[in-house]
């Protein structure tokens, strides 16, 4: 790769991208979990933000600072559609422009500068997305949309999380297909061992918007005829969506996996994942949504223990991938491909990982910077409306059983006239404890 002119000397070589990573729409969160009204932060690349819907509905977002004084927006509120600073009260509307500051005389014109920048923000499949670039430049006919989620009967489920390394090794995770079948054997929703075989891709297209391939086990099969499936397509489009597609024989069964990745910045990425079918079991329907995230929790659980460890011995390394990678045709063709488009079209200014090039995100030889050890609550119950209300609802039950079983089964027991009402009450009061066991075990599956 050529070495561009404004690069020193001893830095790896940077990419010349003909992808641009500004102009290009960023999901932030499904809808279901932004709060209601109030704002939501967030960060891309780096940069704060702040998401809040106006009076009629609409999603806005504005660099989370105040012109004041540089507080954040988002730890304000939202009034009547408008966003307010929680330092003095000064009001802004979805345009970034200023509508009210308490303090200011009411004879007088706002100042000019007392305004946000903004940027553009849209509601599309019951995600949240932002243009990262020029607002007036924003199309949304770019957004990169699941086509046949919009088709009748289809119905999908869907989860989030935050995750401490950069997206790059997100991509590569979910754009991995060999690992599945070891890294969550016996999981539901994973693999199993014994599939864990090689593979054969068919790569259909390589362009500065992505990476499109058809892939197979290279298994013998006693009928591959009478398989159902026909075809099994893995596509990532830039910059963060990794969508499986399984193609049937019958061309009215519709399934898929969607991922997507937003680069919250340096060492931190959110997924966005989304699963969809229109012939999932009847059991689907009924099942809690906090349940089938506590399936994902344990699957990206299992990935991210490793891929912390993987992330910090790589960039610590100093060396490039193509040194320090044995890869496999039969397994690491993909994620080759994924880190060798990295090479040619990587985010400028940010660090990323390319199979032959590199910006650190560790300096060479040190250690990551100390952070706290991620749990489940920080990456992801807080960020999730559903397991927010599930685990708040178990604390308070949780609090007013220990209550009632201190201050009436207790005493009620130990006051009992007859020794069977004695027995019941103590009998009563052991389940009570028990449940509060249940309780306390339900809550620690959001921890």
């Amino acid at each position: 790769m050529k070495r561009s002119e404004d690069e020193k000397p001893g830095e790896a070589p940077r990419a010349t991208t003909e992808f641009d990573w500004r102009d290009c729409w960023y999901p932030v969160a499904f809808c279901a979990d932004l709060p209601a009204g109030r704002p939501l932060a967030f960060t891309l690349h780096d940069e704060p933000y702040v998401l809040f819907r106006d009076a009629l509905g609409r999603l806005c977002c504005l660099e989370d600072r105040c012109p004041h004084r540089m507080a954040r927006l988002s730890s304000g509120r939202v009034v009547d559609g408008h966003i307010e600073c929680g330092y003095h009260g000064w009001q802004f509307g979805g345009d970034g422009g200023c509508l009210h500051i308490p303090q200011w005389p009411p004879d007088q014109a706002l100042p000019q500068r007392a305004c946000v920048p903004t940027r553009a923000a849209v509601e599309l499949q019951g995600l949240a997305w932002v243009w990262a670039g020029d607002p007036q430049a924003a199309r949304p006919a770019e957004i990169p949309a699941i086509e046949r989620l919009d088709e009748p009967g289809v119905t999908h489920v869907d989860y989030m999380t935050d995750l401490p390394y950069d997206q790059g090794y997100l991509i590569e995770n979910v754009i991995d297909v060999a690992h599945i079948h070891i890294a969550h054997d016996g999981v539901r929703g994973g693999g199993f061992r014994h599939l864990a075989l090689p593979l054969a891709f068919n790569v259909l297209d390589d362009s500065p918007r992505g990476i499109k391939a058809e892939y197979r086990t290279l298994a013998a099969q006693r009928d591959p005829a009478r398989s159902p499936l026909a075809s099994a397509v893995v596509e990532f489009r830039a910059p963060g969506l990794v969508h499986y597609t399984s193609n049937y024989r019958d061309p009215s069964r519709i399934a898929g996996l969607a991922l997507y990745g937003l680069p919250l910045g340096r060492g931190r990425c959110r997924l966005l994942y989304r699963k969809y079918s229109n012939f999932y079991s009847w059991r689907e329907s009924f099942k809690p949504r906090w349940l089938e995230h506590w399936t994902q929790n344990t699957i990206l659980r299992q990935d991210m223990d490793l891929i912390v460890g993987q992330y910090a011995a790589t960039e610590r390394s100093g060396k490039e991938l193509r040194e320090l990678w044995l890869p496999l045709k039969s397994c690491d063709q993909l994620v080759i491909r994924y880190r060798k488009w990295l090479d040619r079209h990587a985010p400028p200014g940010q660090p990323y990982r390319g199979f032959a090039t590199h910006v650190a995100a560790i300096e060479p030889g040190t250690a990551a910077a100390p952070a706290p050890a991620p749990n489940t609550y920080t990456l992801h119950t807080r960020q999730c409306a559903t397991c927010t209300r599930a685990y708040q609802r178990a604390r308070r039950l949780r609090g007013l059983l220990i209550g009632a079983l201190a201050l009436f089964l207790l005493p009620v027991a130990m006051m009992a006239s007859t020794d069977a009402a004695r027995v019941l009450a103590f009998a009563i009061y052991v389940a009570g404890l028990a449940a509060v066991a249940g309780l306390r075990a339900f809550e620690r599956r959001f921890e």
